[in-house]
C-alpha cells in the first residue's frame, strides 16, 4: 500500500513538470510570434548636453563643480546648449549666470554671460527697451509684494492745471516688466520687501513718459496677475468719481473678426456711452402705464419731454437715448399721474 501511494505521488509529480515545460514552451512561442508581427521601435539618437548639478541664481560665477553632461535625443537638443563642458569654459575666462537655472535643466548661452562676463543688468534687458527707475514707498510700492519678474501697471496722481484743488489719477503705463527692486535683480526672490526703488522694463518712449511724469505728479504700481496680459481700458478718476454711486456708462458689444486660418474668432468689445441729457419717467394714465423720456430738471426749470427737446431730424440724440437706455439701469422717477379724458 505504501509503495502505491509513493508511486501515484512521483507520477503526479511527472506529469506537475511536463505540464509546466509544455505550457513555458507554449507562451515562449506566442511572445516570439508577437514580436515578428511588430516593427522594430527605431533606434532614438542620442547626443551629450550640459545640465546644471545644483541650482543656479543670478551673479553666480559657472565653475565645472556646478554642471555635469547628461545623454539627451539628439532630435530635441534646445537651441543655444552646450554638448560638452569644455564648451562652455575657455582656459583663464570667467562666466557668469545671468539668469537663474534649476537643477537638471540644460545651461544655455542665453543665460551666461560671455568670457571674462559680469552679471549686470543691461545684460537681461530686451534689444528695443530700457531700464528706468522709479522712486516708491511702502504703499505705493504694493507693500513690498512686487518682486523682479513681476508685471505692473503704473499709475500717476496729479493736480489738474494750477489748482491743487482738483487732483486725478490716470493709468499712465500698463503690463510693465519690472527688472529689479532697490539693488536686487535676481528672479529667485520670493519673499516680499519693502523697496525704496524700482527698476521697470520699457520702451524709449516710455522712459520719457516716467521721467516727465515723475516730476509732475506721484507714481504708484498696482500689481497683475502673471497670466493676464491684455490692455485695460482705463479713465481719469477724478474726485467725483469716488461717489459710490459713480461709474462710467459703459456698452459691451461682441464681433466676430476672422483670423487668417479661417476661422471666427468672437471678440467682446467695450465702448463708453455718451452721458444722456433725459431721464427716464413713468407716466400712469387710468390703468396704462408708460415711461417717457424728459430733459433732466434743471435748477429753475420744469422738465421738457425728449421729443420737445430736441430738435426735428436730430438722430444723434436719440441715438444717445437709447444706447443708454440698454446699457443703464433705469432709474425711476416719481410717478406722474394724469386724469383721464
Amino acid at each position: 500500500m505504501r509503495k502505491t501511494a509513493i508511486l501515484v505521488l512521483l507520477l503526479a509529480v511527472a506529469l506537475g513538470g511536463v505540464t509546466v515545460y509544455l505550457a513555458r514552451d507554449y507562451l515562449e512561442r506566442q511572445v516570439q510570434q508577437t514580436s515578428l508581427a511588430q516593427p522594430a521601435a527605431p533606434a532614438i539618437a542620442l547626443t551629450t548636453v550640459v545640465v546644471a548639478r545644483r541650482p543656479l541664481n543670478f551673479g553666480d560665477s559657472l565653475t565645472k563643480e556646478y554642471i555635469r553632461e547628461v545623454e539627451w535625443p539628439a532630435a530635441t537638443l534646445p537651441q543655444g546648449a552646450y554638448k560638452t563642458v569644455d564648451e562652455i569654459f575657455v582656459e583663464g575666462e570667467r562666466r557668469v549666470v545671468l539668469r537663474a537655472i534649476q537643477v537638471n535643466e540644460p545651461v544655455l548661452a542665453s543665460k551666461l554671460s560671455g568670457a571674462d562676463g559680469r552679471a549686470t543688468l543691461s545684460t537681461i534687458i530686451e534689444d528695443d527697451k530700457r531700464a528706468v527707475t522709479i522712486r516708491v514707498n511702502d504703499v505705493n510700492g504694493v507693500a513690498g509684494f512686487v518682486l523682479p519678474g513681476d508685471r505692473v501697471d503704473v499709475l500717476l496722481t496729479r493736480n489738474e492745471g494750477n489748482s491743487n484743488k482738483n487732483p486725478l489719477t490716470d493709468v499712465l503705463l500698463q503690463h510693465v516688466k519690472v527688472m529689479g527692486i532697490d539693488q536686487k535683480a535676481s528672479e529667485d526672490q520670493d519673499k516680499p520687501a519693502v523697496a525704496r526703488a524700482v527698476t521697470l522694463e520699457v520702451t524709449q518712449y516710455e522712459s520719457q513718459k516716467l521721467a516727465l511724469a515723475s516730476t509732475v505728479g506721484s507714481l504708484s504700481l498696482a500689481l497683475r496677475n502673471e497670466a493676464n496680459n491684455e490692455q485695460s481700458w482705463t479713465k481719469t478718476v477724478r474726485v467725483s468719481d469716488l461717489k459710490g454711486n459713480a461709474r462710467p456708462p459703459v456698452k459691451v458689444e461682441t464681433v466676430s473678426v476672422e483670423t487668417t486660418g479661417g476661422k471666427i474668432k468672437k471678440k467682446r468689445v467695450v465702448r463708453v456711452a455718451p452721458v444722456s441729457k433725459f431721464a427716464k419717467v413713468t407716466v400712469v394714465r387710468g390703468v396704462k402705464t408708460s415711461t417717457e423720456s424728459v430733459l433732466k430738471e434743471k435748477k429753475g426749470a420744469a422738465p421738457q419731454s425728449a421729443s420737445a427737446a430736441r430738435p426735428a431730424g436730430s438722430a444723434s440724440n436719440s441715438k444717445t437715448s437709447e444706447s443708454v437706455e440698454e446699457q443703464e439701469p433705469v432709474r425711476k422717477g416719481p410717478k406722474i399721474l394724469v386724469p383721464q379724458g
